[in-house]
């Protein structure tokens, strides 16, 4: 008897570590965690969570007004896709690519209808010319505008509703 109750334990203590090592990681390969810039490291999904809010909001605090310039990428001034990186890295210890072009490939594509906090949102904003924001909740997206520099931006604004390219999700 107390042979089986040691082979039942051990079934029990390898479904365990199976479920746990499920949970370690995305299907596909990414970690279900993130590391903040207060060093904390957050698990889970980040749907509605407030230490990223509040990471984004203090980006925003530290940015704002910073003003737009092609190619910079300063206080002096900064374009979209270097706000972006800038955010991703200081605030989420997460490394996408410089440029609109590049980092519309990075992560997974995800419906408008199903953005969460921090993804990546698109538009295409002339022939040639791509924006991007990262997604806040609530319809605001924080972002590097050419008109106003860094500010929070609504999504329910007709110039941003017909400039709607996609999304995607990189944490």
């Amino acid at each position: 008897m107390r042979c089986f109750a040691h082979g039942r334990h051990a079934w029990v203590l390898l479904l365990c570590a199976i479920l746990v090592q499920g949970c370690g990681t995305f299907g596909d390969g990414r970690s279900d965690s993130i590391r903040l810039a207060d060093g904390s490291l957050f698990f889970g999904s980040v749907a509605s969570n407030p230490a990223v809010h509040a990471a984004l909001m203090a980006q925003y605090r530290e940015w704002k007004g910073t003003p737009y310039q092609l190619g910079g990428n300063s206080k002096r001034g900064i374009d979209c896709s270097a706000f972006v990186q800038q955010t991703m890295s200081t605030r989420f210890n997460i490394s996408v690519p410089r440029s609109t072009a590049e980092q519309v490939d990075v992560g997974t594509q995800v419906r408008q209808g199903e953005m969460q906090l921090g993804d990546l949102v698109f538009f295409r904003t002339g022939y040639n010319s791509r924006h991007v924001g990262i997604y806040m909740g609530n319809g605001q997206f924080l972002h590097a505008s050419t008109r106003d520099g860094v500010v929070v931006g609504d999504l329910n604004q007709t110039y941003w509703r017909k400039a709607f390219w996609t999304v995607r999700r990189v944490m």
